[in-house]
């Protein structure tokens, strides 16, 4: 009897010893699967952040056909075979003034280049050293054309720029600019215009450039208390037959890139047009 009491008893002991061992060894290996997913979940999300991650813009330079230092900016795409945008900005001011929409434009996954036109910002010499100052001769206007064509060849050989998805935004004088430029090469695939005029310094005719432009997507802006401008952006609008030539008037908003400190949603407007247009 107790024998059989005490085999009785061991066998209790195995059974209660040998479930706690399975339920331990399920504990653990359900600690080590849920660290397991864990590590994987932070190596995932760490790839994630290292490839998404958004260079630091670059300071340019390129020679003119004149030997002009011409200065600008450029903010690499994060990701390969990006569209592209090159930022042209008004009279009496510089690159600068895009900063905030470039860096935007940037971490969307588009490659910007914006530079200082000839006589403005940094682009105020030439490699010799001589000194430039703005000015709108008809000869300076053809030079600022051919600068706006060496900045857009260079963009388009820039890491992670898709050459076939290039557009130029110009404001003010550097809108008319981008319209002639646009209109004589038709590898420039989308054109904005910030309040652009009808023929800035008595040169620079946007009417002809609209026209011949044709069917390419076209984003004329301005606001209605800079009245030039909005009168021109009317007249631009009735002058081609473009079915994608977009028009937005906003009441206010002042001049050229002012019209980013409005708070308005330029930017995103801009932005839309672009994502849509390259």
């Amino acid at each position: 009897m107790r024998f059989s009491f005490w085999a009785k008893a061991l066998s209790i002991s195995l059974l209660f010893s040998t479930a706690f061992g399975c339920q331990s060894q399920t504990v653990a290996n359900s600690s080590n699967a849920v660290n397991s997913n864990i590590s994987a979940n932070n190596t995932s999300a760490n790839q994630s952040t290292a490839e998404t991650k958004i260079p630091e813009p670059q300071t340019i330079k390129f020679e003119s056909a004149d030997k002009l230092e011409i200065v600008g900016t450029f903010y690499e795409s994060p990701k390969a075979s990006s569209p592209a945008v090159l930022l042209l900005h008004q009279w009496q001011s510089n690159r600068k003034s895009y900063d905030a929409f470039a860096k935007q434009l940037q971490s969307k996954g588009f490659g910007v280049l914006a530079i200082d036109g000839r006589g403005f910002g940094e682009s105020v010499k030439t490699t010799d050293g001589a000194r430039v100052s703005p000015s709108r001769t008809d000869e300076t206007v053809t030079a600022m054309k051919t600068d706006v064509g060496q900045a857009f060849d260079f963009l388009a050989k820039q890491k992670n720029v898709d050459a076939a998805r290039i557009g130029i935004i110009g404001a003010s004088y550097g809108s008319s600019l981008a319209m002639i430029y646009g209109a004589e090469n038709p590898k420039v695939k989308a054109v904005v215009l910030l309040s652009p005029g009808l023929n800035y310094f008595g040169n620079m005719p946007t009417i002809p450039a609209v026209k011949s432009y044709g069917m390419r997507s076209l984003l004329l802006v301005a606001a209605d208390d800079d009245k030039e401008s909005a009168d021109s952006v009317r007249k631009l609008k009735e002058s081609n037959a473009n079915q994608n030539c977009e028009v937005k008037i906003y009441e206010r908003g002042g001049h050229g890139t002012g019209i980013f400190a409005a708070k308005l949603g330029l930017e995103d407007l801009l932005e839309q047009f672009l994502t849509k247009s390259l």
